[in-house]
């Protein structure tokens, strides 16, 4: 069974945990000098510790997997412990009871082995086993692992900015964008030995994050060939109605053309590891074709993406001490009709090109039996290049009468990117040192990156010239001209930013054991950070900052069962480019260039007339804060775990976070005159800001921390934003044929400042805008008041094994907005009222898999898998046009839509699909 649902044993994977404990006699007295040696599948060769004086061992850096640990004392009887699961960061406390003996005699025993780690703060984590993602459903796409994990939903954990907050790790080293900190890496999904996603209460060696941070570990060679071979594939409706249902039918009187959103993936990946010297060295190959195709609503054609991979990894145990691993990893990212939906014509879409390559390097010293040392480094190079899938001549047209992009895409992009990242710690354990034992640990980061932009909008020789987005109207227009087509145009030539950034941080912590039941966590980590820009001298950026880590875990009952948890820490933000991107020179941005259109009469028919120039904004030269400070979060959590059963374990846990010194650029030039604008939809008289003729094409942009006060006038109220939840999870690791993770969060994400991608760290809306500040207190988009997900898996007779994925989750929140006629800025669009006061429906989706396991020759394992997504075709809508009167119409309205209470543009779930799979493994 244990074969079944854990069909690869790859070994030694980079990031680690570890064992301890005590041995004593029948009577409780420690035994120094028992012989004690741990043994397994992960871990090349064997190791030994003779017991100290007070009877504690200790194994640190142990690879992820399953152990044996055997105590061997002349006079008493051998004792082995087995199926001891041991997780990255986790350590395990093994207590080993001895009897004398006068005859040489062994005791195996397979005990408990614990599930609660009780001397470190972290909690309300996740360890994603080998066993849960060989066996959940799911797209297996690497970068989608973290929204498994309880308190993470469409790439947005606890409350952070959507991926900002995530820091994207390999093997313990970032592989985040150094742009804007989203997911750049992706990796075969069955490379992965396991996937870490923590956050809450974790201890100074931690940092860089305000989310969770993602840590997927890769597998290994062993000392055994072995092999994984699987294809997978799931089709369209069009080729089978086995593939695929409809679930749409609720809005097609409304919206004949509204098409489910479906997908149609192929991934073929074949994976080998072993020895080349038994326990000396190993290896480790992975290759992977991984293509979708996917059809959003509303749109006619595939968004097709191809992904060839390739991984190989060597490990090699250089002496009884040091271990070392190299791996080098290579994908191809093409994609076609990028940026598809059902406000996009085909012709309007962008192809996508972007490969990249990564090596890594680590290596783990143990320096004597109570020191080691750790050191992981890793550097990477990609691209990410948008091109019009028509060419870049054809102009874009955006016809605001059926809300369409036709002609072309609006703009190309090319983005180059590259990071540098290596990381180095000591521990060190000291026994009866200052009023208990310790176990210190220091540590370094270096990083440098470097992200390369370029954007411009799309379009060749018309009469505006190159670079022109068109905005088509038909109707009468605000300023009383009959429109026949022609009605505004944008002209932007594009930017060409090259930026980078040195990252240096330190820290210290302590673990410190007073008694057997209370231990201390005391730690800090200091970070500096320096911003610069090609061809400027010296640092734009500078930022450092003290980030205190605090907490305590206390065993309740005295057996290591019942654990209270509680933490207090700051946590800095990442490190990114996108903090001082805009101080790369004035010339290496465009000025901004805004028409109208005249038309020389109130014929329909007609489309003549001249183009007027609306405003001509030149590029600013920015201003960056001298005194600018790092965002960071603060947060403090309390919280209870309790071991239930044999491989079980229960946790409770409440989480305070608040977000500090987010950034943002503020216009020190604009000036605003307070107006009123009238909706006739809500017939209602609003406030609002326009901005006065003086300074309509000055601008004196200053990057800071946002704050409220008399030097930020415009910045109407202060800042802010904040999460609070309490996490239940319930984790029962397999064994006796069953798994089941399963996790409630409730939650509430709040502010003034949203947790959309970017907006604590210079992105979003502008904070210089006051209309920006009307109704902006309340809900964020993120705020899944409900997250539910239940993970699990069973055995049934015959090597057939049913595993299953629900989660229901609470809608993101949704505001109703107005959007105004042209004033001096252009159209303004505000909230009608408080932030996030309505939310989408919950989505309520469960998926199944169905593997039957065929044994062939003794060794090999063939499974042949069904998975069904949207067992009952849920059709939640998951959004919809929120401004009044433009995609969103009031009951009484001739636009009105009653399917979707009058709002335009909806999108829903995918519905039912079905895929098959096969994989053989040895």
């Amino acid at each position: 069974i244990t074969l079944l649902l854990a069909p690869v044993a790859f070994s030694q994977s980079k990031e680690t945990g570890a064992i301890r404990g005590v041995i004593t006699d029948e009577q409780g007295a420690t035994l120094p000098g028992v012989n004690v040696t741990i043994s397994g599948q992960n871990l090349m060769g064997i190791r030994t510790y003779l017991t100290d004086a007070n009877g504690e061992f200790r194994f640190p850096a142990l690879p992820p997997g399953e152990y044996q640990v055997k105590a061997e004392l002349q006079g008493f009887g051998s004792v082995i412990r087995e199926k001891i699961r041991v997780n990255t960061t986790s350590t395990l406390n093994i207590d080993i009871q001895m009897n004398a003996s006068t005859i040489s005699e062994e005791v195996t025993v397979t005990a408990q082995s614990p599930t609660v780690d009780v001397k470190s703060t972290e909690t309300a984590s996740v360890t994603l086993s080998n066993e849960i993602l060989r066996n959940m459903p799911n797209n297996q796409f690497t970068s989608n692992i973290v929204n498994m994990a309880p308190g993470v939903n469409n790439d947005v954990a606890y409350g952070a900015s959507s991926d900002t907050g995530i820091a994207y790790s390999m093997d313990g080293v970032n592989v985040a964008d150094p742009e804007g900190g989203s997911a750049w890496v992706f990796s075969d999904y069955n490379i992965i030995e396991e996937a870490k996603i923590m956050g809450i209460g974790l201890p100074a060696e931690y940092g860089n994050f305000t989310g969770v941070i993602f840590n997927l570990v890769t597998k290994s060679g062993g000392n055994e060939f072995s092999g994984h071979f699987e294809f997978d594939f799931q089709g369209y409706k069009e080729d089978s109605k086995f593939w695929q249902a409809s679930n749409n039918q609720a809005l097609l009187e409304d919206f004949p053309s509204l098409t489910s959103p479906v997908s149609k993936l192929m991934d073929i990946n074949g994976h080998l590891g072993g020895p080349i010297v038994k326990d000396k060295l190993w290896f480790y190959i992975g290759a992977q074709y991984y293509q979708t195709n996917n059809r959003p609503t509303g749109f006619p054609e595939d968004s097709v993406y191809k992904q060839p991979r390739l991984f190989a990894k060597l490990t090699s145990q250089l002496t009884p001490s040091m271990n070392v691993n190299l791996a080098f990893q290579t994908t191809k990212y093409q994609g076609t009709n990028r940026a598809a939906g059902s406000t996009v014509s085909p012709e309007a879409c962008l192809t996508q090109d972007s490969p990249d390559w990564l090596v890594s390097f680590s290596l783990t010293k143990i320096l004597s039996a109570k020191t080691f040392f750790d050191l992981k480094t890793n550097y990477f190079e990609g691209r990410y290049y948008l091109d019009p899938e028509v060419g870049p001549e054809p102009y874009s047209h955006f016809d605001n009468n059926d809300n369409m992009l036709y002609g072309s895409a609006s703009y190309n992009y090319y983005a180059d990117r590259a990071r540098f990242g290596t990381n180095a710690s000591l521990t060190h354990y000291a026994e009866d040192f200052l009023a208990g034992s310790h176990e210190f640990k220091f540590g370094a980061e270096v990083e440098r990156s470097m992200a390369r932009s370029r954007l411009a909008y799309n379009g060749q020789g018309g009469p505006l010239g190159d670079h022109v987005n068109y905005v088509d109207y038909v109707g009468e227009g605000y300023w009383g001209y009959i429109y026949s087509g022609n009605y505004l145009a944008y002209q932007y030539t594009g930017y060409d930013v090259n930026t980078r950034y040195t990252r240096l941080e330190g820290f210290v912590q302590d673990s410190w054991q007073i008694s057997k039941r209370l231990n201390l966590s005391l730690g800090l980590r200091y970070s500096m950070n320096w911003g610069d820009v090609k061809n400027v001298s010296g640092a734009v950026f500078k930022t450092n900052r003290l980030a205190p880590r605090l907490g305590f875990t206390f065993d309740i009952l005295g057996d290591k069962t019942t654990i209270l948890k509680a933490h207090y820490g700051h946590f800095t933000e990442a490190m990114l480019t996108a903090y001082h991107d805009r101080m790369n020179p004035t010339e290496s941005f465009p000025h901004d260039i805004g028409y109208y259109f005249v038309p020389d009469d109130e014929d329909p028919d007609t489309n003549t007339g001249t183009w007027e120039l609306w405003y001509d904004i030149p590029p600013t030269a920015y201003q960056m804060d001298p005194n600018i400070k790092h965002p960071y979060m603060v947060q403090w959590t309390v919280g209870i775990e309790r071991e239930l059963f044999k491989d079980t374990s229960f946790g409770l846990t409440y989480i305070n976070r608040r977000w500090k010194d987010m950034i943002g650029r503020y216009d020190r030039a604009g000036d605003y005159t307070e107006a009123t604008w009238y909706s006739e939809d809500l017939d209602k008289t609003f406030p609002i800001y326009v901005r006065t003729d003086e300074t309509l094409e000055t601008t004196d942009f200053y990057i800071t921390n946002l704050t409220a006060g008399p030097d930020y006038p415009w910045i109407l109220e202060q800042p802010f934003r904040k999460y609070e939840g309490v996490e239940v999870l319930f984790n029962k690791r397999f064994s006796n044929r069953w798994q089941l993770l399963a996790s409630y969060v409730y939650s509430k994400a709040s502010g003034n400042r949203d947790n959309s991608f970017g907006t604590d760290i210079g992105w979003g809306a502008d904070p210089h805008d006051p209309n920006n500040y009307l109704n902006a207190t309340g809900n964020l988009t993120s705020d899944p008041t409900h997250m539910i997900k239940l993970q699990g898996t069973y055995v049934l007779p015959f090597d057939i094994s049913l595993s299953a994925y629900f989660r229901g989750i609470t809608g993101n929140a949704w505001t109703t907005r107005v959007r105004t006629a042209a004033f001096n800025q252009g159209r303004i669009t505000f909230f009608a009222e408080p932030r996030g006061a309505n939310h989408y429906p919950m989505q309520k989706i469960l998926d199944v898999r169905l593997e039957k396991i065929f044994t062939l020759a003794g060794k090999y394992r063939l499974g042949l898998m069904v998975d069904v997504f949207n067992v009952f075709n849920a059709d939640t809508i998951t959004g919809w046009g929120t401004r009044v009167g433009y995609d969103w119409f009031l009951s009484g309205s001739e636009d009105y839509t009653a399917s979707t209470d009058g709002h335009l543009s909806p999108n829903i779930v995918r519905p039912r699909q079905a895929r098959v799979g096969l994989r053989l493994i040895f």
